[in-house]
């Protein structure tokens, strides 16, 4: 069937004309009626126009007609028959093929472009096979490619991690070899060769060579590493870099290679806090520091194996500094005691002093004659024979003074003079000591201790030490963690004064025992958030950045942050530190609290945090006294930035009689404590 069906379509045209002949020749011949069956030749035009095309059926309709004629013409009786005039039968046969090719022409035009249409639709069915053929590839390829990205990133996945790996691995080696500051500053290619100021540590441990001949490596080794870890824990704190261990010393640079402008504050508080620790962790040593300032040449040393050091005069007279000191003390240079004098107890080292007992007897007679000279100030015999002990004890510097008070009172004092004038001939000499390798003696200071700043009586009256002193003797906290973070910009002691001022004015304001011991406790760890605020702006006077602003704004939430994971979790102690910075008319931060929405300790935090901000010495700028700290909190208050009943129970602790008696009238409200 299929193939008579093709056979038929390939030879159309020809069974066409073959029809139209027949059709024609057995109708002219055996139909009786032959007009009536002219209507018949419509239907192979019409095929013929379908399925050969318009150029056919034209042709087939005038081939036709043609046939027609040929027939009427030959045999007219048997067509004029049926008609009555030949006219009448011309003009029909004309209308008949006229509208017989009209037919093959409209159907083989509509074929035509029914030809076109179809084309159009195989090529778009075409279109769309090779479209979906191109479709399944391309979902193919993208399964490929997401397999492929897939497998790709895993395998940069890997490579990454590996990276990592080894990055960290590099890392964790250079942190065992070097300081991780100066590792990851290396790592960022950031270190580079300098000069700075900067002050240089070295420590050592007396007859440490005696111990590790007496004992078995294993103990001296146990026992070396337990101790250079503690002393390295001291160290880290206060931010210095070791530079070397060199067997029981150590070598330390402050100041570098991160550049903290207190380096010297720095070095002198981890030197007092690593003897600390030695007297409660290694009892059986005794070690000394040696602690110089100045300008060091800082880089990279080494050609392979390189160490990041210093080099020049500050090194070598630390170094010197500890070959001199006395076991369990720490030295320091002129340089270093001038920086840091306004912090810490300092002694002044002369060359004999301490090392004969000839020196005690001395001693003796300088505290027999201040005493008697307690109740007769102005004896002159007095003050000759004390500025002459003065001069025996090689204190050129304490006889000078003593020989020029004579002198003011009696100016024509012979002896007096005299004695001056050798005193001040022989001040470098005493006062002085000779150091191996300069040719200049040096001054020489052993730190004693940190100052109270309770003690200056500038910032806090004497009734008012007296009596709150004592409130922190029984009490535990991370000092090392406050004194490290002060330190950073200048600030030894502030957490102390602000805590005492806090609880005496939470006394003064009827707080409760407990709300008073929070507010201690909150005055001496408010400030730990600075931390995250950069070294560099602490203290500065330029203005801060959007950047630097908000890191300020949030060091109370950080401080927050740090006094939880030291195991304080008081709801009230952390309200109070979260708000220290709030202002009473709403203006300060982090939350922009008002009035009493402020905690009533918070406020009182405040208060007492300017006040020792004013009554303190910043960048060499004296502080102001308590009596003129106070007409600037006044000030203040009338501004809107503190709390008025804060203020006036500020100004009867410090017993000011004269302060005007509105900032007295406030009501102590304690309503809204928290």
């Amino acid at each position: 069937m299929e193939k008579l069906k093709r056979y038929v379509f390939d030879h159309f045209e020809s069974h066409f004309i073959f029809t139209i002949l027949v059709s024609v020749i057995l109708i002219n011949f055996f139909v009786y009626s032959k007009i009536a069956f002219l209507n018949f030749y419509y239907l192979p035009i019409m095929l013929a126009g379908y399925y050969l095309g318009r150029r056919t059926a034209v042709l087939g309709a005038f081939f036709t007609i043609l046939m027609v004629w040929v027939f009427v013409l030959a045999d007219l009786d048997h067509y004029y028959a049926l008609e009555e005039k030949s006219f009448h039968l011309y003009f029909h046969l004309t209308v008949w093929a006229g509208f017989l090719i009209l037919a093959g022409w409209i159907i083989g035009g509509l074929k035509e472009k029914l030809r076109f249409t179809d084309k159009l639709r195989e090529e778009l069915a075409q279109e769309k096979q090779m479209l979906d053929i191109t479709n399944k590839r391309l979902n193919e390829y993208s399964n490929q490619l997401e397999s492929k990205v897939s497998e790709r990133t895993q395998e940069l996945e890997r490579s990454q991690g590996n990276v990592e790996s080894l990055k960290t691995r590099v890392e964790d080696t250079l942190f065992s070899v070097m300081d991780s500051k100066v590792a990851r500053l290396m790592i960022e290619g950031k270190l580079r060769n300098e000069k700075r100021r900067i002050s240089v540590l070295f420590s050592d441990l007396k007859d440490f060579t005696v111990y590790s001949d007496q004992n078995p490596p294993e103990q001296v080794i146990n026992e070396l590493n337990s101790y250079l870890g503690e002393m390295e824990d001291c160290i880290t704190q206060f931010y210095g870099h070791i530079d070397k261990y060199i067997g029981d010393g150590i070598m330390v640079e402050f100041g570098a290679p991160v550049k903290y402008k207190n380096h010297a504050v720095l070095a002198v508080l981890a030197g007092l806090t690593m003897q600390e620790r030695m007297k409660k962790t290694h009892t059986q040593w005794k070690m000394r520091v040696g602690i110089a300032t100045g300008v060091s040449v800082l880089g990279l040393l080494g050609s392979k194996r390189k160490s990041y050091s210093c080099i020049g005069n500050t090194a070598n007279l630390a170094s010197r500094l500890e070959e001199l000191c006395e076991p369990g003390e720490v030295f320091i240079d002129h340089n270093t005691y001038m920086i840091v004098q306004q912090y810490f107890h300092v002694s002044r080292i002369r060359s004999v002093y301490g090392k004969r007992e000839a020196d005690k007897i001395v001693e003796a007679e300088i505290l027999s004659l201040e005493n008697l000279l307690n109740q007769n100030p102005n004896d002159l015999q007095m003050l000759y024979a004390l500025g002459q002990a003065f001069y025996k004890k090689r204190a050129a510097s304490a006889a000078m003074e003593v020989f020029q008070k004579i002198l003011k009172i009696n100016p024509d004092h012979v002896e007096a003079r005299e004695a001056y004038d050798e005193a001040e001939k022989k001040q470098d000499e005493f006062e002085k000591i000779a150091i191996r390798g300069k040719q200049e003696r040096v001054s020489i200071y052993r730190v004693i201790g940190l100052k109270d700043p309770l003690m200056d009586r500038n910032k806090i009256p004497r009734y008012f030490y007296d009596k709150y002193a004592a409130v922190t003797s029984n009490m535990k906290l991370p000092l090392e963690l406050i004194h490290a973070s002060e330190a950073v910009d200048g600030t030894l002691g502030h957490g102390k004064t602000v805590a005492l001022l806090s609880y005496a004015l939470a006394e003064k304001l009827g707080l409760s025992h407990k709300e008073k011991e929070e507010l201690l406790i909150a005055g001496y760890l408010h400030d730990l958030g600075k931390i995250i605020i950069p070294h560099e702006i602490r203290g500065t006077d330029r203005p801060l950045s959007k950047y630097e602003q908000a890191l300020v704004y949030q060091h109370p939430l950080e401080s927050v942050r740090m006094i939880q994971q030291l195991g304080y979790t008081s709801e009230i102690l952390l309200k109070y530190v979260k708000s220290h910075h709030e202002h009473y008319d709403g203006s300060g931060y982090p939350d922009r609290l008002k009035g009493e929405q402020i905690p009533l300790g918070a406020r009182i935090l405040s208060i007492a945090n300017d006040f020792d901000v004013l009554t303190s010495h910043r960048k060499n700028q004296a502080g102001l006294n308590y009596q003129n700290a106070i007409k600037e909190l006044q000030r203040k208050t009338k501004a809107g930035k503190y709390d008025p009943q804060c203020l006036g129970a500020l100004v009867q602790l410090m017993n000011l009689q004269t302060t005007p008696s509105r900032w007295l009238a406030f009501p102590m409200k304690t309503s809204s404590r928290h």
